[in-house]
């Protein structure tokens, strides 16, 4: 494998084989996830998403858990919340069953990761206040246990992909991480959003591209999530959808650092389905007149450009198969 490449995509994934569309049992999904563990694409696993409606059936482990190299990297998704209250409520609830996962199995399950979609309603009423209070309400919490997650990345509710609420979020939290490093809050690195890259109604390239640079100037980290995606954009005719590609929004989103994109060109990368526009060096990946050296590749994949949550594995397999270079 290309090492600019291997850089751009280790540890990227994250398997969320429970969520829609895949909808796998937690026995298959555990099986799936052990087997490519296994496999020469092991490199690129980060992490297991896990709703926490799924938590307590963590018992299906059991014999899985000799088969791993070592522990089950969770990354916890949370529950939908409309109010405020609920928001917190569901804050208990996975702290509490964190804690008993991690009892039940100590040292074979870490969970670094958690995921939580933001109140539908302070995010209706785009209500600063009750934002902050959301964010504050799950840092404080988790900061409490080493073993809790230490990174949490809030997500927009619903399937509106409106970039101006998106973008006013993401401003909420990078205020919000200032306060965090001001405080020096023990076992939490930073909060940080997610973004889908699928939907009911699927975004469009021009919103993924305006919330990936505000994000970028507003010093926020970013992770995704999307529904089979593959390698490069392509449609999806079960689905009757467009699928935005790993690939290209990985890379748009590191250039955006390294280059200093604008709205237009990061655009155009994330559209682009033609491979030959892509350079895959060992010293550096290119998008035509733009490139990115190894080294910033691999700094900016720990600090902002965390991972990608995706349903299967094979529309990436195959597409790094078609690039001959896996």
């Amino acid at each position: 494998m290309v090492s600019s490449l291997q850089q751009l995509l280790a540890s990227s994934i994250n398997y969320s084989a429970l969520e829609p569309p895949a909808e796998l049992s937690l026995q298959q999904a555990l099986r799936g996830f052990v087997d490519f563990s296994y496999s020469k694409y092991s490199w690129m696993l980060s992490s297991f998403v896990m709703p926490i409606e799924e938590l307590s059936l963590m018992a299906t482990f059991a014999d899985k858990k000799d088969q791993l190299k070592g522990p089950l990297e969770l990354c916890i998704s949370g529950l939908e919340a409309h109010t405020l209250f609920e928001f917190k409520h569901g804050i208990n609830r996975i702290e509490k069953e964190t804690m008993n996962v991690h009892s039940g199995y100590p040292g074979e399950v870490r969970t670094n990761i958690l995921e939580l979609k933001l109140p539908a309603e302070s995010v209706a009423n785009m209500n600063p206040e009750e934002l902050v209070k959301a964010l504050e309400a799950a840092v404080s919490s988790f900061a409490e246990s080493r073993l809790l997650p230490h990174r949490v990345f809030f997500e927009v509710p619903g399937d509106e992909f409106d970039a101006d609420i998106t973008k006013k979020i993401t401003k909420v939290i990078a205020v919000h991480n200032k306060s965090i490093m001001k405080r020096k809050v023990n076992n939490y690195l930073f909060s940080g959003l997610k973004i889908k890259c699928s939907g009911t109604n699927v975004p469009s390239e021009k919103y993924l591209a305006d919330v990936i640079l505000f994000a970028r100037d507003a010093n926020v980290a970013i992770k995704f999530s999307g529904i089979d995606n593959a390698l490069f954009p392509t449609y999806n005719y079960s689905l009757q959808s467009k699928v935005h590609g790993m690939l290209n929004i990985l890379l748009a989103s590191i250039l955006s650092y390294t280059q200093d994109l604008n709205l237009e060109e990061t655009t155009a990368i994330l559209e682009d389905k033609n491979p030959e526009h892509f350079a895959i060096k060992e010293g550096y990946l290119a998008w035509k007149s733009f490139a990115a050296p190894l080294a910033e590749i691999k700094m900016l994949r720990m600090l902002s450009i965390t991972s990608f949550n995706i349903s299967s594995f094979t529309p990436i397999v195959e597409g790094l198969k078609e690039l001959s270079i896996d």
